[in-house]
């Protein structure tokens, strides 16, 4: 589109170039006045620049306020390098200028790339923008990215161009970042796990891993051995059917007598049986006058044997006058 013949777009570019803020305040009211296209607002000089390019570039907060209420203006647009307005806010480090595409504008791109491969992270890092880097990375911008060149990442340009406090901010958000990404892996990868049933890792068949476990189980609680001992689990249908009549039948010879199946092991069944062995008792009941004669006889005798024996003996000689 030829600018000389639309003089509003053309005072336009030049007060955004310029920064002169009378002759955007001018150009402003004619096109709140009398309007604007969607292509005579987005047009473009020589370089390709459009006016709210020049005016990112700028501290001019307050018309780029109104430019963004504008419908139809377009905030990714390239000038012939493939800069866009963030770009050129965040190579000069104009904080406010950032924050205010990066929240007021829905369709900015945070990793728009350049001819060479350059997004707006590495311009900031290059120039050593640590505010406007820390916001583009707030924003979702990518520290990983590369350019076409010498294929580095934006904390690796700010090391090259000897911006280190830039470059160090840079790495610890990415690290953040990395933490977050590795912790939600692993808290899902927790969860999923939980829902899914273990697995044996063991090189055993699992149905003679389970005899096993069982047998030596067993064997803990009853120390006898069973037929079943050398046999595969699985092998003999009826081994869980043995298993069963058993342990009823201890269970029933250690509650009371029981005649057990004829059909059994007779050594297991010898080994369960076992005989007991009741201590006699006498009891005696009251007023057993045989035995309370008896044990008063007994202690008689005790006390005259007592007596006899601490009484003195007399000589015959001495009896006789």
């Amino acid at each position: 589109m030829n600018l000389d013949q639309v003089p509003m777009v053309s005072t336009l570019l030049r007060a955004a170039r310029d920064a002169n803020e009378v002759l955007l305040k001018e150009a402003l009211r004619d096109i709140l006045i009398n309007g604007v296209t969607k292509e005579e607002l987005n047009s473009a000089d020589k370089s390709g620049r459009t006016a709210i390019s020049y005016i990112c570039s700028t501290n001019l907060t307050n018309f780029l306020d109104i430019f963004l209420q504008l419908p139809g203006i377009d905030v990714n647009k390239p000038d012939n390098e493939g800069n866009t307005p963030l770009h050129f806010a965040a190579q000069a480090g104009q904080v406010d200028v950032v924050n205010m595409l990066l929240s007021r504008s829905r369709s900015i791109v945070v990793d728009a790339k350049n001819n060479l491969g350059f997004t707006p992270l590495m311009k900031a890092a290059l120039q050593g923008r640590t505010k406007c880097a820390k916001l583009l990375l707030f924003a979702g911008a990518s520290p990983v990215e590369t350019d076409a060149g010498r294929g580095m990442r934006p904390e690796q340009w700010a090391k090259f161009c000897g911006r280190y406090s830039c470059a160090e901010m840079i790495e610890k958000c990415a690290r953040s970042r990395l933490l977050e990404k590795t912790s939600s892996c692993k808290w899902s990868n927790d969860s999923l796990a939980l829902d899914k049933p273990a697995v044996s890792r063991s090189r055993t068949n699992p149905g003679q891993q389970q005899g096993g476990g069982f047998r030596s189980k067993f064997r803990k609680v009853f120390p006898f051995t069973l037929p079943f001992r050398d046999k595969p689990f699985k092998e003999d249908p009826g081994s869980g059917t043995e298993i069963v009549q058993y342990l009823s039948a201890a269970a029933l010879c250690a509650s009371g007598p029981v005649v057990l199946p004829a059909n059994g092991n007779s050594k297991l069944i010898k080994s369960i049986i076992r005989p007991l062995e009741v201590p006699k008792l006498e009891v005696t009941l009251a007023n057993n006058m045989s035995l309370i004669r008896k044990y008063e006889n007994s202690s008689f005798s005790e006390d005259t044997e007592s007596v006899e024996s601490s009484q003195p003996a007399i000589s015959p000689s001495r009896g006789k006058k």
